[in-house]
């Protein structure tokens, strides 16, 4: 794998939402996907849970990244958790 940001924002937006998929899968299953996210939406949790999806997934990806060192991925992961702050920024007004 080449040192590439594109390599390192690709996942740092993708890696998340995987997250949030196996935490529903593991922890609500019982509900069906469209059922989990309108309860999110409808308790107003949608970021929180989104939010420790791209803590712990894209915390991962940078120190694996870091370890190979694969600086430019790392710098595209970095910048995926900010393209999010700045989704939960605007989407919370």
């Amino acid at each position: 794998m080449k040192d590439r940001f594109i390599w390192g924002i690709l996942p740092g937006l993708v890696t998340p939402l995987l997250v949030v998929l196996l935490f529903w899968y593991f922890r609500f299953n019982y509900l069906s996907l469209n059922d989990f996210i309108q309860q999110t939406i409808s308790l107003r949790i949608q970021f929180k849970i989104i939010a420790v999806g791209v803590f712990f997934a894209d915390l991962a990806l940078f120190y694996f990244f870091l370890h190979y060192n694969k600086n430019n991925a790392a710098k595209g992961v970095i910048s995926a958790v900010l393209l999010y702050a700045f989704y939960f920024l605007i989407a919370s007004f």
